[in-house]
């Protein structure tokens, strides 16, 4: 959609809402031309999602046909609205009634395609909550809210007749799960960007136009009013605000962003909740049951948000500690995760054994980076490891000390420690398959077996130095000091 679209579009929005609040045309015939705006606009704007998002791929085709299947379903109720109100008397409940919900949610399933792809770019250091956890949020701030609200929501409803509160429900409905949504929006915003970004903005802007006529008609219809010709402004306005959106988009911050602060958002309206039901139940001695049960909804969803949040910060701890004492590469222990198990092992408080320490150098490995490429030597490496690892007990440690040098702690040391590092160089001496080619490779081992006077340093000095005896000795051998 090109900007001189865009601007007649807008041009053509904003008369008409400029003659629907003149009201000269009479209010049943302002009344018509701002359904039909709404219509119109819904169809302009389901259109052009789908339009855009047929010339992307992936995520970004999603995202926009499910914008689009949101405001066809507004767009069919606003049609059933208006034949409603205009032509035919309004019946209650409506299929209306139920597309209009269409629109909170696809738009959230198209929220959650959005900001997959961001998500996933956000560094690994960075905090960031999952989505369960947002909308969890989300949920809990929504409930928060209708807690708080309960008690004059009850006394509207148990005073209005059975047809007028249903309709109070129903529009209710409407504004509690765009409430719900936006909500989630700007938590998604401020998780993901630390602000809110394109086309962010224009979901949220055209969801809050949505929202407040529906809160316009919750009142009037609450208040037994006719609601306002500016009801309507928002019915009108809202689908060309999410239109917006569609040719938009998103743009990472290349700054890191606070989001530790969003982690207690909820807990402000949870904690306001908790202290007005602490202070009616002491003013009137008898909350109401309604305010009760709102609250204990409040509660489990706090609950299972704390649940899950728990489960990840143990996920989260788990990968760190991996990360800290393996190898990136490889995936085999870290020097550090080496001596602190050689230390224990050797210490006097453990009960005394044999122990043994296998170092080993692949021959040549600068040869294969140089002529192969360093992609072909990680091959190498991630490819001899995992055969090593193969070959070791679970008792036993592979480390990666550095460049091409491994060591394994044996504990308890083999019987035969010739054949257990004859296994090992065959296990390195195996060709290693590339993209397209294949390469052998060699090592030499260096093996020692250990007494409790060694120190964790003079063991692997010892260990060491059997290596180099053996590749000065012509490479792809070994030297065995048991």
């Amino acid at each position: 959609m090109t900007a001189v679209n865009l601007a007649a579009g807008a041009v053509v929005i904003a008369a008409a809402v400029a003659l629907v609040l003149s009201g000269v045309l009479g209010t049943a015939a302002s009344q018509f031309v701002a359904d039909l705006t709404g219509v119109l606009a819904a169809v302009a704007a389901a259109t052009t999602f789908a339009w855009t998002g047929w010339r992307r791929t992936g995520d970004e085709r999603r995202w926009r046909w499910l914008m689009a299947s949101a405001l066809a379903c507004f767009a069919t109720a606003h049609a059933l609205w208006t034949w409603y109100r205009s032509i035919d008397p309004m019946t209650f409940p409506n299929a209306a009634n139920a597309l209009y919900l269409g629109l909170p949610l696809f738009s959230f399933l198209a929220l959650l395609v959005l900001t997959k792809k961001d998500r996933g770019a956000v560094e690994e250091h960075e905090v960031v909550p999952s989505h369960v956890v947002v909308v969890l949020d989300g949920l809990i701030i929504a409930g928060s809210v209708l807690a708080l609200s309960w008690k004059i929501a009850y006394s509207v409803v148990r005073q209005a007749d059975t047809a007028r509160a249903g309709r109070l429900l129903v529009v209710a409905s409407y504004t509690l799960a765009d409430l719900v949504l936006i909500t989630i929006v700007v938590l998604f915003a401020i998780a993901l960007y630390g602000t809110l970004r394109f086309p962010l903005v224009w979901l949220v802007a055209g969801l809050v136009a949505i929202d407040v006529s529906d809160s316009v008609y919750l009142y009037n219809i609450a208040n037994y009013s006719t609601p306002p010709l500016v009801a309507d402004v928002g019915y009108m306005v809202g689908p060309v605000l999410l239109l917006l959106a569609a040719p938009s988009r998103n743009r990472r911050v290349s700054h890191p962003v606070p989001r530790t602060p969003l982690l207690f958002v909820p807990y402000i309206p949870f904690a306001v909740v908790c202290g007005w039901t602490l202070f009616t139940t002491i003013s009137t001695g008898d909350p109401h049951v309604g305010e009760v049960y709102a609250l204990i909804g409040v509660v489990a969803l706090v609950v299972v948000r704390q649940l899950i949040t728990l489960r990840q910060l143990y996920a989260a701890r788990r990968q760190l500690s991996y990360q800290a004492n393996h190898d990136p590469l490889t995936g085999a222990s870290t020097r550090n995760v080496l001596l602190l198990r050689l230390d224990k092992a050797m210490s006097q408080d453990q009960q005394p054994r044999r122990l043994g320490l296998l170092y080993a150098d692949l021959d040549h490995f600068k040869e294969i980076n140089d002529v192969l490429g360093h992609e072909a030597g990680d091959t190498v490496l991630r490819t001899v490891v995992a055969r090593v690892r193969a070959c070791i007990r679970r008792t036993d440690t592979l480390a990666r000390m550095g460049g091409d040098e491994f060591v394994i702690l044996l504990d308890p040391a083999p019987e035969n420690p010739q054949e257990f590092s004859r296994r090992i160089q065959e296990a390195f001496d195996g060709p290693v398959r590339l993209n397209d080619s294949s390469c052998t490779v060699s090592a030499s081992l260096g093996y020692v077996g250990l007494n409790n006077n060694d120190s964790p340093d003079e063991a692997l000095a010892r260990a060491d130095e059997a290596m180099y005896h053996a590749k000065a000795a012509g490479r792809n051998g070994m030297i065995i000091d048991p």
